[in-house]
């Protein structure tokens, strides 16, 4: 009866479900690659391309998405061990190109790379506002090592809801907190340490979204514009004061719109606490890479 029972035990996990490996044709496991069940996100495969289904989703129809991979549906994939994709013609990368039509000229711009994680629940909507009490760096790297020229910068915002009752839970909206303002800069890279070294300008810029538009955006002058250094470059954001705030008709900070990354995603976020002042310790902020989420916050360069 005991050996009965051990073996009843043993053999639950594998019934109750199936470990299955998402490839490409040439058998690269495939990572980040998205399992809908019912033309739902579900599961997503891990860096080796793998993935646990559940006993319940074995006689349903998956349907795998992901960004560099045609969509592709399986039936009666239940005695498969590696299931297949073909790679579709995709060039864009981390730095992303986008085409002038009327000038014939390439744009360029280098935002944190969104992946398929991005519609999962857990990922999306999560956009509150930064702290008051911190500083958000966002460190953009130039592997690339090219001499682009910095013009502009996109951070985009949004309303967001915050819980008024504990006790209810109940949720209030900040509605139009997406066009209040917020303060920007530039830092270059310390060499040794890869966190926020100098500040570019000695005042930061205020910036604000636009009605009817989806991002903040900070216009540089001629003279304000300068060359990406071959080391990266820092974003740093962070709220105004609240009196500055309430002095412009403001209630409140605006979210700052976040996304799903991969795990190889190399614009990093760090940040410091305001009231130790200018010299307080950058960290990297371990809680939104373990998470796999980044700002939505890009620059572009000069045509």
């Amino acid at each position: 009866m005991k050996k009965l029972l051990l073996i009843l035990l043993f053999s639950i996990p594998t019934i109750a479900q199936k470990k299955v490996t998402i490839a490409s044709i040439t058998k690269k496991p495939i990572a980040d690659a998205l399992l809908l069940i019912d033309n739902s996100p579900k599961y997503i495969a891990d860096s080796l391309g793998q993935v646990i289904i559940k006993a319940e989703d074995y006689n349903k129809i998956i349907s795998i998405r992901h960004l560099n991979f045609n969509k592709r549906l399986f039936e009666n994939w239940i005695e498969k061990d590696t299931l297949f994709l073909e790679e579709t013609i995709n060039e864009l990368n981390s730095i992303e190109l986008f085409a002038n039509k009327k000038h014939e000229k390439l744009e360029k711009s280098l935002f944190p790379k969104s992946t398929l994680r991005n519609v999962l629940p857990e990922n999306f909507g999560k956009s509150g506002p930064i702290r008051e009490n911190i500083e958000v760096g966002l460190y953009f790297p130039n592997n690339e090592k090219k001499n682009e020229i910095i013009q502009r910068l996109k951070i985009y915002t949004n309303d967001y809801k915050v819980i008024e009752n504990l006790k209810t839970k109940k949720r209030d909206r900040r509605r139009n907190a997406k066009y209040s303002p917020i303060e920007v800069n530039f830092y270059t890279v310390d060499s040794i340490y890869g966190i926020p070294k100098k500040k570019l300008f000695d005042e930061n810029f205020i910036i604000s979204c636009q009605k009817n538009k989806d991002c903040a955006i900070l216009e540089l002058s001629e003279e304000e514009q300068f060359e990406f250094p071959s080391n990266g470059i820092f974003v740093t954001i962070k709220n105004l004061p609240e009196k500055d705030y309430e002095a412009l008709e403001f209630n409140f900070p605006p979210g700052i719109t976040s996304i799903g990354v991969s795990k190889n995603n190399q614009i990093i976020p760090y940040f410091r606490y305001l009231h130790q002042g200018e010299t307080a310790l950058w960290n990297r902020d371990d809680y939104l890479i373990e998470r796999q989420n980044a700002f939505k916050i890009g620059i572009e360069f000069k045509n």
